[in-house]
């Protein structure tokens, strides 16, 4: 019998003697043999980049080597400009493909008033055909959009808006250190009659401790799903920046979920992110009563900083954070600056729903999963999607970088797609509608 039989004669014979499993990938790795690979593959997919500022110098079909023209392309992971955009205005960050292969952005009103932070003011939405379908604003002396916003299903656009407050009304809420105030607003608009159909308010759901002679007056502890006034991470760094020290939250990206009427929003100054009843009506939302919930517009549920409403129970889970993104799971990816330690952290939390919100209790979610890396860090911006496969896709907004990891934490690639900030990488796979759309 030749060798070679003998051999196999061996090995089969092992098989059958032996009951222990996994013998045979044993074998077959002894012989160098194939076996399955441990991880998944590098992700087939395209992505959107808004690059703040302009990136320049290229052309589609060429790599960008961190110089793409445009404020918004779609590139593949060879660095590749597949479709881009090329907006005259400055974007108001945000800038969403939809299915239909057209483009939706927020974009910088150059005759407002308001000179600070990432403001927009103008909604466009640009065709696939870069034709334009309509445009609206939400802008004036009082009141301006910024940083994030969705496109409903419904045409309607949700957004986040600063609404000033002047120093006498800002002191009537408590408000301690005596200037004006641009606090938080929700603002749900009809982009082609511009008519305002839906709008929630942060300066109805105040708590302070400081003026007991105003209406709001109470312990914040006591008080979990209110917002405490005098609460800001950064008011010591900012007081004396004009202008500036008058964004005390600093709401930077809001995720709205239609199906159950919930709204996301990451309070970049509270290091938390809060949960809204999209159910309720507008009058509701001003109320502590009413919507599907029974809570009215007071906070369903809040995460991220227990110390944001005086609570000793928990730790706090982000130092600035941005994006966060709702899963088919219903779980949250967060990607989380830590500018405290200069290295940034994605992470998926698990929600219990219906969601509890104590006094004095551990509020704070279960992590599921979490990934990190020296090498990882924006103070600003930056995002993190999961891809079909399970895979994360990391926008790394100051470093002009796209990562893809695994859920076993092994970076597969990563690669510096523009010499600007970026505000967010939307990942999308290649039958996307939205990319069939764009014909690619």
């Amino acid at each position: 019998m030749k060798l070679i039989h003998v051999f196999y004669f061996l090995v089969i014979s092992v098989l059958f003697m032996s009951c222990r499993e996994g013998v045979l990938d044993d074998i077959l790795d002894s012989i160098g043999g194939e076996d399955e690979p441990d991880e998944e593959p590098v992700s087939d997919v395209y992505i959107l980049v808004q690059s703040v500022g302009g990136v320049r110098n290229a052309t589609v079909g060429a790599p960008t080597d961190g110089d793409v023209e445009g404020d918004v392309t779609l590139i593949n992971q060879q660095g590749d400009i597949l479709k881009q955009w090329n907006i005259p205005e400055e974007l108001g960050y945000d800038a969403e493909l939809q299915p239909d292969g057209s483009l939706v952005a927020s974009l910088r009103d150059p005759n407002t008033a308001w000179t600070f932070g990432n403001y927009g003011g103008i909604f466009r939405k640009i065709n696939a055909d870069n034709s334009v379908e309509w445009e609206a604003s939400y802008s004036d002396e009082n009141y301006i959009q910024h940083h994030d916003m969705e496109f409903l299903s419904n045409g309607n656009i949700l957004f986040l808006a600063w609404e000033r407050v002047n120093a006498e009304d800002a002191k009537k809420a408590g408000f301690a250190r005596g200037h004006e105030l641009y606090p938080e607003t929700i603002v749900e608009m009809n982009p082609m009659t511009e008519e305002i159909v839906w709008k929630w308010n942060s300066m109805d759901h105040i708590v302070q401790d400081y003026d007991p002679d105003q209406h709001n007056y109470g312990v914040v502890a006591d008080h979990p799903r209110k917002i405490n006034i005098n609460y800001n991470d950064r008011s010591e760094q900012i007081i004396s920046t004009p202008g500036v020290q008058a964004d005390i939250m600093h709401a930077n990206a809001l995720t709205v979920d239609e199906t159950n009427r919930l709204i996301y929003v990451s309070a970049n100054f509270f290091n938390e992110i809060w949960v809204i009843d999209y159910s309720t009506t507008t009058e509701e939302a001003a109320t502590s009563e009413g919507g599907s919930r029974g809570l009215g517009g007071d906070l369903l549920y809040r995460f991220g900083n227990p110390t944001a409403y005086d609570n000793s129970a928990g730790e706090q889970m982000f130092h600035r954070q941005h994006y966060p993104k709702l899963l088919p799971s219903g779980n949250l990816l967060i990607y989380s600056n830590r500018v405290d330690i200069e290295q940034s952290e994605v992470v998926e939390v698990a929600i219990s729903r219906p969601f509890s919100l104590m006094s004095g209790q551990d509020n704070e979610p279960t992590v599921v999963w979490s990934f990190t890396d020296p090498d990882l860090f924006s103070a600003r911006a930056s995002s993190g999607v999961q891809l079909e496969n399970g895979n994360i896709v990391i926008g790394e907004g100051e470093q002009g970088r796209v990562w893809e990891v695994n859920k076993s934490g092994d970076v597969l690639w990563k690669s510096r797609v523009s010499d600007v900030l970026i505000w967010r990488a939307y990942a999308f796979e290649k039958d996307d509608p939205a990319i069939e759309a764009l014909g690619l």
